[in-house]
């Protein structure tokens, strides 16, 4: 049996000590291989974008949010504008006139008698 257990125990260094070389052996290559430089770069080009897509879509919807505003704003300033009209054709409508000028200047329609009427 203790040949067998020594056999186990140095199976067991080699195995830990195998593990532990390919670790090492990983992390060197990985600091002095050609790739570090490359993985990097991409790393922060993809962390750059990434930030440039936040930064997009908050811009998006902070626009989107001023043109529904604007929009809002837009429908109200045509609501005004139909209703001056309305009120312009109202002020100024051909009774209306005639009216105010017979209340206000005492002003009347003149006969037909009285019309002189000029060729050009």
């Amino acid at each position: 049996m203790e040949l067998g257990g020594k056999i186990m125990s140095a199976f067991s260094e080699r195995k830990n000590s195998n593990k532990v070389g390919v670790e090492r052996d990983f992390s060197r290559d990985l600091w002095s291989s050609k790739l570090l430089i490359p993985s990097l770069m991409i790393f922060v080009l993809v962390a750059a974008s990434a930030l440039g897509v936040i930064y997009s879509s908050f811009k998006s919807r902070q626009l989107f949010s001023v043109l529904q505003l604007e929009i809002r704003e837009a429908v109200q300033l045509e609501e005004e504008w139909g209703r001056l009209l309305l009120e312009q054709s109202t002020w100024a409508s051909h009774t209306r006139v005639e009216q105010l000028a017979k209340r206000e200047l005492n002003m009347i329609v003149p006969e037909s008698i009285v019309l002189i009427a000029v060729s050009p």
